[in-house]
């Protein structure tokens, strides 16, 4: 797809698309019939500047869209976000460790918080997470930017079409290079609310784990972990399930001294972008304490 942004206004070229209709492109881009309706009704979409209806053939120069129709009310705060990258649609950043995603009811800072205070000056941006990491966890976090692509992101991550990987430090010595496929399901501790189980009946989860290294004198072990479903705990209670829990996780795993947070980091994200029809690879560097782990276990 060739475009370019102009203030708010996505404008496409229209000899770049392989679609007939406004209609096609709503099914292809804009898989949200609320979001269909209120671009045609407050014509936030046009062609060469006109107002379109679903059934207009797409026949012209440039396809308009106001990728950004709304406003928000953010307000500024002292946090720097470590912003990992950013496109038109798309802001991935690296989450710090202790911090939540987002608001679970109470006023605690979070790091949607920190995403609107970084659009403070552009509030007409939206914030909106595409996953979430959970509150110990560190590492990478897609965001939408804007409401209109936001549905084809949700659908992309349902889709398998952005895959997120994850470096585990656990207690035991795993056989490196072990490959193993986790598919235990997953449902909440009736007698916990904060806590999950394997549960026959609950919701299918899968997980793929690879060991990549292994310090046996202090024993523990570098997992890097891929998910298939993206279930609530699912890699910490995978990993427990089988045997090596996660260094530092507070409800299935090992309290230990030799890193200051939970062994579990968020390193890349594999993601097809849908406007650049191409795939994005990003990883980051390890904090420092887990990074030291790392290189310990690989000599």
């Amino acid at each position: 797809m060739k475009y370019a942004l102009e203030g708010k206004w996505l404008n496409i070229d229209i000899d770049s698309l392989f679609v007939k209709s406004i209609q096609d492109f709503f099914d292809e881009y804009i898989p949200s019939k609320k979001i269909q309706h209120l671009l045609i009704q407050n014509k936030n979409i046009l062609l060469d500047g006109n107002p379109v209806k679903r059934e207009d053939d797409i026949v012209g120069l440039k396809l308009n869209i106001n990728l950004y129709p709304e406003e928000y009310d953010y307000k500024k705060i002292d946090y720097e976000l470590d912003v990992a990258y950013e496109d038109e649609i798309v802001l991935i950043v690296n989450k710090p460790k202790d911090i939540l995603v987002h608001s679970d009811g109470n006023e605690e800072l979070t790091l949607t918080d920190i995403v609107k205070s970084y659009y403070a000056d552009k509030n007409y941006i939206s914030a909106i997470p595409i996953h979430r990491l959970d509150k110990q966890t560190s590492g990478l976090v897609v965001y939408s930017k804007s409401i209109v692509f936001q549905p084809l992101l949700d659908k992309l991550l349902n889709d398998k079409q952005i895959r997120r990987n994850y470096l585990a430090f656990v207690k035991g010595k795993m056989e490196v290079g072990k490959s193993l496929t986790i598919d235990y399901s997953i449902g909440k501790d009736r007698h916990n609310s904060n806590k999950y189980v394997i549960y026959k009946n609950g919701q299918k989860a899968i997980t793929k784990i690879k060991c990549i290294a292994c310090n046996k004198a202090k024993d523990y072990s570098v997992v890097s972990c891929s998910l298939q479903t993206g279930r609530t705990h699912q890699i910490r209670l995978h990993l427990s399930s089988i045997g090596y829990p996660i260094l530092n996780d507070d409800i299935y795993g090992y309290n230990s001294n030799l890193c200051i947070r939970m062994g579990l980091f968020a390193e890349s994200i594999e993601m097809y972008h849908p406007l650049k029809e191409d795939n994005i690879e990003l990883s980051v560097d390890l904090p420092n304490d887990l990074n030291k782990l790392y290189l310990d276990a690989l000599r």
